[in-house]
């Protein structure tokens, strides 16, 4: 009744947001499955169930912000800026720099990282990876650093931007 009563507080039907979400989208895979360490699996469709109304046991705006979480795949978001969203809990931000590509927070797992990247070089171009930022210390925002390179050579000779103490909070 609670979740009832709030979600009837809320402009649910309002699809702005929606069409916030899905603008720009230059591609999508709509079987995006990314082969993690030790077995495991992250899964696009296994959120499938996120449709329609909430169910009772759900607030209304989760599970709406639920449903925005699962509009993946490559997005522009402006000229030289693109996303990528859905390769697993966090975004990858790509910036079109003069020597190549800009990454921002590249993900949770290296796995995921390498795939996301895969499918952006297959849209926009082959382009190598010339620096990246790393906004925060979250491990969503930095795990995914070494699937950005094959070549551990190409990894250290790379610029990486953190902020300060960045070492310290990770750990």
């Amino acid at each position: 009744a609670a979740n009832e009563a709030f979600g009837a507080s809320l402009p649910l039907d309002d699809p702005q947001d929606f069409e916030d979400a899905n603008r720009g989208l230059v591609a999508r895979d709509p079987n995006l499955v990314v082969e993690l360490a030790a077995g495991n699996v992250w899964d696009m469709s296994a959120y499938d169930f996120i449709d329609g109304d909430a169910p009772p046991s759900v607030n209304p705006s989760l599970w709406r912000q639920a449903k925005l979480n699962n509009i993946h795949g490559l997005f522009k978001v402006t000229d030289g800026v693109y996303q990528l969203r859905g390769w697993d809990l966090s975004n990858m931000t790509l910036i079109d720099g003069k020597s190549g590509w800009i990454v921002v927070d590249p993900l949770t797992a290296g796995e995921a990282a390498r795939a996301a990247l895969a499918f952006a070089r297959e849209h926009l171009g082959p382009k190598k990876v010339s620096a990246v930022i790393v906004t925060h210390s979250h491990v969503d925002h930095f795990g995914g650093i070494l699937g950005l390179f094959d070549d551990p050579a190409e990894a250290a000779a790379v610029r990486v931007i953190a902020p300060g103490g960045f070492m310290h909070e990770a750990t």
